[in-house]
């Protein structure tokens, strides 16, 4: 919270001809993503990604698709990078380990895992099928939350506070309701499978519009939810630093801070939340999948 208060204050001071930034240009310039461009003092990293941005990636993908690399990419490497770093080595422990790990790192991520798989998996897919979903669910659960948690710490952003990062997650889960569904029900099941069996054939094709327009509704509301949610307490907590700028006294400073240190404290759960809801509805949307309307 402290970089950010820096950002804000560097942000305010030094905005358009010297005049002051209004709140709004504070919270876009925050909560937008940029490429990631080199600067003096920047690191080797920094340096490497803006050469690619420049020279590789300078030109849209198919004359559409800015394949430029932002913050927020670099933000889901880290992630994806975590979730390899973390999970392969406590994967060898476990099966080298066959009465159990004594080790307390091993089993904090094991009783996460459990979590997964019994409030998760097991509640919406067939006992048999739960193995072979565990795979996926665990995977988005704990990107998702990396995600999450990433935007916490300073100098880093919430990949997940990005309509098109919680998009792709959303387009994945559509893609499984309609495979699964396709494969357990027969290839015609985006026609017939999803209208309630009984229906009039007067009716039908109504029915049908209703429940397709459903189906895709559903990835919608977690793009938007997860979206919303992790954008939410950001800009509480920007308004809140802001506050200090505006008012420049101290009695509101501390109010101001204290009130964003409490937000920032609620954002801890809010990332394990958000993670949970989104990997369980998508649960519950693709398991559904599996069985006739």
């Amino acid at each position: 919270m402290i970089h950010l208060l820096h950002n804000v204050s560097s942000f305010i001071s030094s905005g358009g001809h010297g005049e002051e930034e209004s709140v709004s240009d504070i919270v876009m310039h925050h909560l937008t993503d940029h490429p990631i461009v080199a600067t003096d003092g920047s690191g080797f990293f920094t340096r490497f990604i803006h050469e690619l941005n420049t020279t590789i990636f300078s030109q849209k993908f198919f004359g559409v698709f800015d394949m430029r690399i932002t913050r927020w990419v670099v933000m889901m490497w880290i992630a994806a990078l975590l979730c390899l770093v973390i999970f392969l080595p406590i994967a060898r422990k476990i099966k080298k380990a066959k009465m159990g790990s004594s080790s307390k790192w091993v089993n904090l991520w094991e009783v996460l895992v459990s979590f997964v798989h019994d409030e998760i998996v097991e509640p919406n897919f067939d006992h048999h099928y739960v193995k072979k979903a565990m795979p996926w669910f665990s995977t988005v659960f704990f990107f998702i939350l990396f995600c999450n948690l990433m935007g916490l710490i300073p100098g880093m952003s919430t990949a997940t506070g990005n309509l098109a990062v919680t998009g792709g997650l959303a387009i994945f889960t559509l893609l499984g309701m309609i495979a699964v569904g396709m494969v357990k029900q027969g290839p015609l099941w985006i026609f017939t499978g999803v209208v309630p069996s009984g229906i009039p054939i007067v009716i039908f094709p109504l029915m049908w519009v209703i429940e397709v327009l459903g189906l895709l509704i559903k990835p919608f509301a977690l793009t938007v939810r997860l979206f919303a949610n992790m954008t939410a307490g950001h800009i509480v907590i920007i308004i809140f630093i802001y506050l200090v700028m505006m008012f420049k006294s101290y009695f509101v400073g501390i109010g101001s801070v204290a009130g964003a240190l409490l937000i920032n404290l609620l954002e801890l759960l809010v990332a394990f939340i958000q993670a949970y809801i989104f990997a369980a509805l998508s649960a519950m949307f693709i398991g559904s999948s599996m069985h006739a309307h």
